[in-house]
């Protein structure tokens, strides 16, 4: 099996692993992009009592192509320990839910909180075994959204001819438990500023891209998407 015959079947297997969870189809044509639609914006922190404040420090966006083999690529490094931390933490955190460290009482809650975990774990591992790992491919590019230094979001992309796909939206852990909990230590509007940072991006660095598709799971990674101008895909 050829390297291209091998970089296709793994995207296949990416794409048909996360179609299985259930969600939407959405397209964005970068032609109808404004100014005011991708500006960077300053995060929403969570502090006591559940309070919220306007962040003075604004996000930082970071880009790792997966062109070198990891031995290689100081940031693709990185990433990948950062990758292993998450599920680290998850593993934790499922645990602390679970024999009541972490308490939940709204069973409803409890119930969506596991469920966004899981899913967030399974994007984390799939992202993992490819990050590190010894493929190469300028295709592959993924979108680290920070808060001073402190990844939060990490998005998956693949770029065919004119479209990027966004096959897979990940967050630190902690951050997915301080939102759902509105705990001390949260931070929001991080997916808002990735996929915002991702259309600047393509917008100045690669202009033969003209659309930008994803599959979502979320409901509020969706709503951040159709607030800058995505739509539902044509195939829907």
């Amino acid at each position: 099996m050829n390297k291209k015959t091998r970089f296709f079947l793994s995207l296949f297997l990416i794409t048909l692993s996360t179609f299985s969870i259930a969600g939407n189809n959405l397209t964005l044509e970068l032609s109808t992009i404004k100014d005011q639609d991708i500006r960077s914006i300053h995060p929403i922190l969570i502090g006591e009592n559940g309070d919220t404040t306007i962040s003075e420090t604004i996000f930082s966006n970071e880009k790792i192509i997966l062109d070198k083999p990891i031995n290689l690529h100081e940031a693709r490094k990185n990433l990948a320990e950062t990758l292993k931390s998450f599920v680290s933490k998850t593993k934790k955190i499922i645990r602390d839910i679970k024999d009541g460290s972490i308490a939940i009482p709204n069973e409803a809650l409890k119930n969506e909180v596991m469920l966004n975990l899981r899913n967030n774990d399974s994007f984390l591992k799939r992202t993992l075994s490819s990050v590190d790992s010894s493929e190469v491919s300028e295709r592959y590019k993924l979108y680290a959204t920070k808060l001073k230094g402190k990844t939060v979001i990490i998005s998956q992309t693949t770029t065919f001819d004119d479209e990027l796909y966004v096959s897979l939206v990940m967050s630190d852990p902690d951050n997915i438990i301080n939102n759902s909990l509105k705990l001390n230590g949260g931070i929001k509007r991080a997916s808002v500023e990735n996929i915002r940072g991702i259309v600047r991006d393509l917008l100045t660095n690669d202009p033969s891209v003209k659309t930008i598709s994803a599959h979502v799971v979320s409901p509020t990674l969706e709503s951040n998407y159709r607030r800058i101008g995505f739509k539902d895909s044509p195939c829907d």
